[in-house]
Parts: C-alpha cells; structure tokens; sequence
C-alpha cells in the first residue's frame, strides 16, 4: 500500500509540474527570422518574428518580466586577458539558484535592487555551472546575459566561464537537470540539449563562452589546470579556442578527438578536482606540485570553482583559490572580491573580511 502511494505522490507532483511550469523565453533562429517559446502557467507560447537586415529587435514577452535583444549577428568569441582591472567580483556553480545568485550580487554592490550594473568598470566572473540542480537557471543565464551588456556600457566585463553542467547540457546529458526544463523541453517537443543548439540565441551566446580567463595575474578556470592538462602541450587560455571548436556546431554528440577527450575529461579544466581531493585517476596534488602548475602558466593564483567548500579557504599559500561555497544549495554562499591587490571574503549579507 505504501509503494502504491509513494507512486501516485510521485506521478501527481509531475502531473503538478507540467500543469504550473512557467519557463522562457528561448529564441530560435529560423529562415524567415526567429521564433519566441515560453511556458507560462504549463501553456506554450509561440510567436515569430522578422529580423531587422541590422540592428537587433527588443522583444518584451506578454507575461514574461524583461525585455530581450535579439539579433542573428553571431556573438564574438570574448577576450580572455585583462590587464590594470581595479576590482574583481567571482563566484562559482550557481546551479539554478537565482534568488541566492542576485542575493549575493546586491549586497556586495554589483547589481542595484533592479537587477542593474553598478560595479562600474570592475569586472564580474561567474565560474561556471549555471545549470543543473536548481528551478531558475534560465533567470540566471538571462541576468548574467543583461549584466554582460550594461557592463560593457560602464567599462567593465562579465565573464561566464564554462563548467562541466554546461558542458553536460551542450552535450546532452541529462543526468543532472532540473526536472523543470525536462518537462520545457517536452512541451515544446524537443530533446532539452536543443534548447541550447546553435541555432539559439542562448545556445549561440554559451557556445563561444571562454574556458579560461586571466585578469591581471590571476586565472580564472572552473575546475583546474591539471599537471596532465600541461603535459600534453595544452596551456590554459588554448583551452578556449579548442573548446569553442569542439561546440561550433548544433551536434550535442560531436565528433572527439584524443585531445578533446582530454579537455572534457577528469584531467581537463571543467572536471579536474587535483587541487583539494584524491579520484579513481588520481591523487591530490602536494604544495610543490600545485606551486609549479603556478610557475609552468606564469599566474600568482588560480581561481576555481566545481569543488564545493564550506565557504572560501585558499590552499597552497593562498595561492589557489576555490570559491563553489554551496550556492547550490539555496541557503548560502559568498563571493570572492579581489580589490587594491587584496582578497576578501564576501558574504550573502553583504559583509566582507579580509582572507588571511
């Protein structure tokens, strides 16, 4: 009787998501120019649009807060070296925690209580893993999205760095996605990796992201430089055209060579976990180890995330530094503010206190 019971909770809080859902907007390139689709309430909305020949549309979804640009123009492929950045604001695997995400943001005087840049000409770093797990990665990416433009309008940068759940998602692997976007994905009917396809305004966008990132003399990369990553001849910042290669294309099971098996695998920059913990195909590294993984790229630190943390503790030194402190998790988190050449812990609330 219990069995039967747990079954029928199960198939009615599906039966409940499927009814409430709302999702959206995605954008989907066609001939004749693009086709919105949201969910609002469990009901698919479709509607199209004429591109302008330049310029982008701004599309405001009825019942969907926000405005959108909208262009066919391919997106650049972002720079990744930064030199004289004053002040530096990053963390890590957002996981579809949105609230905690704009949380963080707004207390350490990122993002106004709108939702808006005000960081000024200071770069902002999201290490990766905005999928996954959580209900509102599709808020999340849109934000990061808009603070990437008004940003750029003040003289600062947005970086979203590349995680191993974008990864996933880009290569179809469902195994960690919210239930939510499953369901999304079969309104629309569709498989969910084609949410993000080449021929999407986000998919685009996520497909010539960086891998890794160097500000002043700190990189930025989401999992780790391995020593094995090294020993093939691959040096951070090459990971990031060899990555945009590999997700040139709609395929969500691209053709892999030797080397992209080696990005994509434990020992490349999305998986590789050396730093604070021993795996099946290796061990944790010691301080000489790590210390010359800092010489052999020439930075002073290396920011990571993909490993999660209780909050900020560096290893090594204080020279690698990991910053997933579980905002997965919905109910904590901080971010790591680097400024006037020293570090600082940066809290939920908005505290900040110096790294010993």
């Amino acid at each position: 009787m219990r069995k039967i019971l747990i079954i029928f909770l199960v198939f009615w809080s599906s039966f409940l998501l499927a009814q409430n859902v709302t999702d959206g907007p995605y954008f989907l390139f066609e001939d004749s120019g693009v086709l919105l689709r949201y969910v609002l309430d469990g009901e698919v909305i479709s509607q199209e649009f004429t591109l302008p020949a330049e310029g982008k549309l701004l599309i405001e979804p009825e019942g969907v807060a926000g405005s959108y640009e909208v262009s066919d123009e391919m997106p650049k492929i972002p720079e990744a070296v930064f030199r004289d950045v004053e002040k530096i604001f990053s963390l890590s695997d957002i996981h579809g925690q949105h609230q905690k995400f704009v949380e963080i943001l707004t207390n350490n005087n990122v993002i106004d209580a709108e939702q808006n840049w005000i960081f000024g000409k200071g770069h902002l770093v999201v290490n990766g893993d905005v999928f996954d797990r959580g209900d509102q990665v599709t808020e999340a990416l849109w934000l990061i999205k808009k603070l990437e433009a008004q940003a750029l309008k003040s003289g600062g940068k947005v970086h979203l760095l590349l995680g191993n759940h974008e990864i996933a998602v880009l290569t179809g692997d469902d195994r960690y996605v919210n239930n939510k976007y499953i369901t999304v994905a079969e309104k629309f009917g569709v498989e969910h990796a084609s949410l993000y396809s080449n021929d999407t305004v986000l998919g685009r966008w996520l497909r010539t992201r960086n891998t890794c990132i160097r500000i002043n003399d700190l990189l930025f990369v989401h999992g780790g430089i391995s020593p094995q990553l090294l020993a093939a001849g691959i040096q951070p910042l090459a990971c990031n055209a060899k990555v945009q290669k590999i997700f040139s294309s709609s395929s969500s099971q691209p053709e892999l060579s030797e080397e992209d098996n080696l990005l994509l695998g434990s020992f490349g920059p999305f998986w590789y976990r050396g730093y604070f913990t021993s795996g099946s195909k290796y061990q944790q590294l010691h301080k000489q180890e790590a210390l010359a993984i800092l010489d052999q790229i020439s930075a002073d630190y290396i920011i990571v995330g993909h490993t999660t943390q209780d909050f900020i503790n560096p290893f090594f030194g204080r020279r690698i530094i990991p910053i997933d402190t579980g905002i997965k998790y919905g109910d904590q988190g901080e971010g790591l503010l680097w400024k006037d050449g020293k570090f600082y812990r940066a809290l939920a609330d908005g505290f900040q206190e110096e790294l010993d």
